[in-house]
């Protein structure tokens, strides 16, 4: 992909949840899906303690992990794993990760690829947490999808059930999972979780006015 097919994006404060604000200049491909308050708030709530290896499914272009990092959490990660399935995102995915420098940079794989596929034996192992911003439209909510952008909002790729189906699958026993979620739609984020035998440890309402979502931590 040529670098003029993609933007710049500097993150102002009022996209972030409160309190916080995005620590990086990102770069977004032209017609992909355009990171939001969400990525964000979820990036900021991921845990600060843990150590070990991370994973960002559906990343996009990487911002939720990369954020997440940049922000000071997964202080003890010696690995993070930006999985996306669309080509478009290929290019900022890598000139976001020169963000870290080299040292860190070389502890961030970038992989394309379906999660709903992939092994953890393909992916060098379980990991010991998962972060996913996915999307949150059932295909029956709309006509034709568009490939990017579209397909960053609608469940062309699986949905929730197949989100923690995944999980259990690429997680270490007790490995932990952090997922953004519409807040009207918990009751399914809760059954959906519970039939793959994860517990809820945490959950959250972002304070920042509309934001209509909650933030959720489980444990496989």
């Amino acid at each position: 992909m040529d670098l003029r097919e993609l933007s710049p994006v500097k993150s102002p404060a009022t996209a972030g949840p409160a309190g916080s604000e995005a620590r990086g200049d990102y770069r977004q491909p032209e017609g992909g899906y355009r990171f939001s308050a969400d990525s964000l708030a979820l990036a900021h709530f991921a845990p600060l303690e843990l150590a070990g290896r991370v994973a960002d499914l559906g990343a996009g272009c990487g911002i939720v992990g990369l954020e997440a990092i940049l922000a000071g959490r997964f202080g003890g990660f010696f690995e993070l794993y930006l999985i996306e399935a669309e080509e478009i995102y290929g290019e900022a995915h890598r000139e976001n990760v020169r963000l870290f420098g080299q040292e860190k940079a070389d502890r961030i794989k970038i992989v394309l690829g379906d999660w709903r596929h992939l092994s953890a034996e393909a992916l060098g192992g379980t990991f010991d947490y998962l972060i996913v911003n996915p999307p949150y439209y059932p295909l029956a909510s709309s006509g034709q999808i568009k490939a990017g952008r579209g397909q960053g909002r609608h469940q062309t790729r699986g949905d929730l059930r197949d989100l923690f189906k995944a999980a259990k699958r690429l997680l270490k026993e007790s490995g932990r999972l952090g997922l953004s979620w519409p807040r009207a739609r918990l009751s399914d984020l809760v059954k959906a979780g519970e039939s793959q035998e994860f517990t809820m440890l945490r959950l959250s309402w972002p304070p920042r006015p509309g934001l209509t979502l909650v933030l959720a931590e489980f444990r496989s």
